[in-house]
């Protein structure tokens, strides 16, 4: 099936916020890929006493556009329901996008492609729920070919604050953030 060259800013700027949180690019700054940099600004969590934690996570974005992960999120309890819901404003947008997917809906969706099921078979993390607790650890040197969605940086690129709440049946998480995504200095 041919494809669209048509794609909403918004599914974009979505896209690319949700790749940039599911892994972890809030503490490092970086440039590369064609000249692009990431700089995490703030990353907090709202409560301490947050379900998912992250430990040492680093993100950096190579010349050859790949993400580079390292770094630990632990899951301190399981579920069998989950919900993320998203309030994101990207600097020099009036309206911010603001979302809710439900993890147990999108998990089974995205383990039907290839390299997330590698990926899930990699980390024997289930492709649907129940979730147990659990730690991941990337392992070293580990990367995410992204070269497929360099001619939509120019669209994406911005500063982008907002929250992003995980409520499972058993705990929450929040996170405040404040990352920048450009080109140059």
């Amino acid at each position: 099936m041919p494809r669209s060259s048509y794609i909403r800013p918004m599914t974009i700027l979505k896209s690319v916020f949700i790749a940039l949180c599911a892994f972890g690019v809030f503490f490092t700054s970086t440039e590369a890929c064609d000249g692009y940099k990431i700089k995490v600004n703030k990353i907090e969590p709202c409560d301490p006493s947050n379900q998912i934690k992250l430990t040492n996570p680093k993100v950096e974005l190579t010349k050859d556009c790949e993400l580079f992960v390292q770094g630990c999120a632990e899951l301190t309890s399981g579920f069998t329901s989950c919900k993320v819901v998203y309030d994101v404003k990207k600097r020099g947008m009036i309206v911010p996008f603001k979302g809710e997917k439900d993890v147990c809906d999108e998990v089974p969706k995205v383990a039907k492609e290839k390299k997330a099921s590698e990926t899930f078979a990699k980390y024997k993390v289930p492709p649907h729920c129940p979730f147990n607790a659990m730690k991941l650890c990337s392992a070293k040197g580990e990367t995410f070919d992204i070269q497929s969605y360099k001619d939509k940086f120019r669209l994406a690129a911005g500063q982008y604050s907002g929250t992003v709440t995980v409520q499972s049946n058993s705990g929450k998480s929040c996170f405040k953030f404040d990352v920048e995504f450009k080109r140059g200095k």
